[in-house]
């Protein structure tokens, strides 16, 4: 048997359950017109149209709390409502503190040892059920304490979230709504469950912008400006005053079956200039010498000559 008790911001779940938000409407529409179309379906206790205070035209939204619960019933179950001309999206005031998304699936947590027959006639007695899972560990086959009940109607969802904490075989267990990631990405990014002949986009929904002034531009994708520079090649440094560009790469032999070697690559701008040829480059490949020259001159080769052997020689005598 369900309980009543309060929510979080302390007000009262038995008047949110008598409360409807209505959105949707035309920025045209009267109070009376909206006030007068709702009460078709049970005495109203209180309405709010919202307006815009500087122009006082409809927001397209507001909110009607009836009476009784079955007036809020009554209307739901009258869908879909047309007031001024204009469809409107009727559905339960859900606390602040709860996804304002339409879902079909609630998350029950907290609850005891239990089967999915026993929880799918129990969530019966709220509304049409469809689908019932009640978790289990795989090893062990004990109930890990929370399952998922799907309903027929998203209404049934709105109601048992507005009650959140209901009993269940003597214990109490938490209704929250199940979103899938989908609606989890559209709410983290602002977005609402709207419907798009309901509301006719945003703008027109919140009576904006106001009369005499242009709405403001939606470019479609591809559409921002280029910006100058990207894409365009690079340009060089101009040479500065008294200064020549840089040498070029020096050319060198290209042998049978090898590339040919690859020139310096041309320094930055702003750089020094790539390193000078190597002057003895023909020399060494010519044979000529195999190193630089030496600053002191070509190294005497003493042991090539005959000084050492004829000095021994002229004084060696034999026996």
């Amino acid at each position: 048997m369900a309980s009543w008790n309060k929510s979080g911001d302390g007000d009262d779940v038995e008047l949110i359950l008598r409360k409807l938000f209505v959105g949707g409407i035309k920025p045209d529409t009267s109070d009376d017109q909206f006030r007068n179309y709702f009460a078709k379906f049970g005495d109203i206790e209180d309405y709010v149209h919202i307006r815009n205070k500087q122009t006082g035209q409809s927001k397209g939204f507001g909110f009607v709390t009836y009476k009784e619960q079955n007036s809020v019933d009554n209307c739901l179950s009258a869908k879909p409502h047309t007031i001024n001309g204009k469809d409107v999206d009727v559905k339960r005031a859900v606390p602040k503190d709860q996804p304002q998304e339409r879902c079909h699936k609630i998350f029950v947590g907290g609850l005891p040892e239990t089967n999915e027959a026993e929880l799918k006639s129990f969530f019966e007695k709220h509304g049409k059920v469809t689908q019932c899972q009640f978790k289990r560990d795989q090893n062990t086959g004990r109930g890990r304490g929370f399952g998922f009940v799907s309903f027929e109607d998203s209404d049934t969802v709105d109601k048992l979230v507005i009650l959140k904490h209901i009993e269940f075989n003597g214990k109490t267990i938490e209704c929250k709504k199940a979103l899938d990631v989908k609606d989890k990405q559209h709410m983290n990014n602002g977005g609402h469950n709207q419907n798009p002949s309901v509301y006719g986009g945003p703008p027109a929904a919140a009576g904006y912008p106001p009369p005499g002034y242009p709405a403001p531009p939606m470019p479609g994708y591809g559409a921002y400006p280029p910006y100058a520079g990207y894409g365009a090649p690079a340009q060089q440094a101009p040479t500065a005053p008294g200064y020549s560009a840089p040498a070029a790469a020096p050319s060198y032999p290209t042998y049978p079956g090898y590339p040919a070697q690859p020139a310096y690559p041309q320094p930055a701008p702003g750089y020094p200039p790539a390193p000078a040829a190597n002057p003895y480059y023909a020399q060494q490949q010519a044979g000529q010498y195999n190193q630089a020259p030496s600053s002191y001159g070509a190294q005497k080769n003493t042991y090539a000559s005959n000084t050492y052997n004829s000095s021994r020689s002229a004084n060696y005598k034999p026996y």
